[in-house]
């Protein structure tokens, strides 16, 4: 495979284990019961490994740099501050039903979204981002972020 960013999906009604090991980490289940999609950094050397019915599509990322400050949805995998999303103060929330990671290393951020509090979810997270920084998220299908004062 040729390294870049990708958005990789399945086949509808197929749910495959999609792990990527190497430069970046990637384990999610793909399909219907848990994330449609993720996007993911492929470098030379990494190793791909899917399991399940059908195969994985990878589908080439070409999008120019953002550095706008705007309402966007993420989902599973990685996005880069300056590139997928501007530089700023955001407030992140995951869609209504859905339970998993959000994680912005550089700024410290760790939390578990979700809608059960004894559970240790919070149903949103405030967080600021710079150029370079990355958010890694895991077991969301959409995640809405919205620019905050």
């Amino acid at each position: 495979m040729v390294p870049g960013l990708y958005d990789v999906t399945t086949g509808r009604d197929q749910n495959e284990q999609f792990t990527v090991t190497g430069t970046d980490f990637y384990n999610e289940v793909l399909g219907t019961t848990r994330v449609p999609k993720i996007r993911v950094q492929i470098a030379t050397g990494d190793q791909i490994q899917i399991s399940g019915p059908s195969e994985a599509s990878f589908t080439p990322v070409s999008t120019p740099f953002v550095t706008t400050y705007s309402a966007l949805d993420l989902y599973a995998g990685s996005w880069t501050v300056g590139q997928d999303l501007g530089p700023g103060k955001y407030v992140a929330t995951p869609a209504t039903g859905q339970v998993g990671q959000f994680v912005v290393k550089a700024e410290g951020v760790a939390v578990t979204l979700g809608g059960d509090s004894s559970q240790g979810e919070v149903p949103s997270v405030t967080f600021t981002v710079h150029t370079g920084d990355v958010i890694e998220i895991s077991g969301l299908g959409q995640v809405s972020v919205t620019p905050t004062s």
